[in-house]
């Protein structure tokens, strides 16, 4: 029995109608339709918050570190950049420090007005300047030091942030002080 295309239509809309009226898997289809945007937003928060946590990590061991200079112990020269780097990762727990992500510069200036920020070691491009100093300064010296820690992200493969440089963030830490008079 072949059916005529009015009960055909009307077989269908029934079925729609019962398709319509079951509710037994709408909150499975709501879950999958916010869970990804839940999920991702999640996962930045608690990577936002870790490189929140690891900043903090990075200025107390610059401030650690470079008691070293402002003490007058590396004024014989012997301190260099890379041993100041792994002064760094000596006051970080291990898990947290990689010395070949640390960038350091150190310079003596005239007066705390003209003390830069790590804004100062980029070029003009937004990238990590080549030339970057290691003077730790004489008795009495302001010294700066600057220091840049590239923290991996993984939530950057989403390219949600165009601010993040790459896979990483750059956490930065400046210290400004004045050597004592070891002299």
């Amino acid at each position: 029995m072949r059916l005529r295309s009015w009960q055909f239509r009307k077989q269908g809309s029934k079925r729609l109608r019962s398709l319509l009226k079951d509710r037994s898997g709408v909150t499975a289809i709501e879950f999958s339709m916010i869970a990804i945007p839940f999920f991702i937003l999640a996962f930045g928060i608690i990577e936002v918050g870790l490189a929140h946590f690891a900043n903090r990590m990075v200025d107390n061991a610059v401030i650690s570190a470079s008691r070293l200079i402002r003490t007058g112990q590396a004024k014989d020269g012997t301190l260099t950049s890379d041993d100041f780097r792994t002064q760094i990762c000596n006051f970080m727990p291990d898990f947290l420090c990689n010395k070949d992500r640390i960038t350091v510069e150190v310079q003596s200036v005239g007066t705390f007005a003209e003390a830069g920020s790590t804004k100062d070691l980029y070029d003009k491009d937004g990238k990590i300047r080549e030339d970057l100093k290691f003077a730790t300064g004489g008795a009495g010296d302001i010294v700066v030091v600057n220091v840049i820690y590239k923290w991996p992200m993984i939530t950057a493969v989403l390219n949600l942030d165009k601010g993040d440089r790459g896979k990483e963030r750059h956490l930065t830490s400046t210290m400004v002080f004045r050597n004592e008079p070891w002299e």
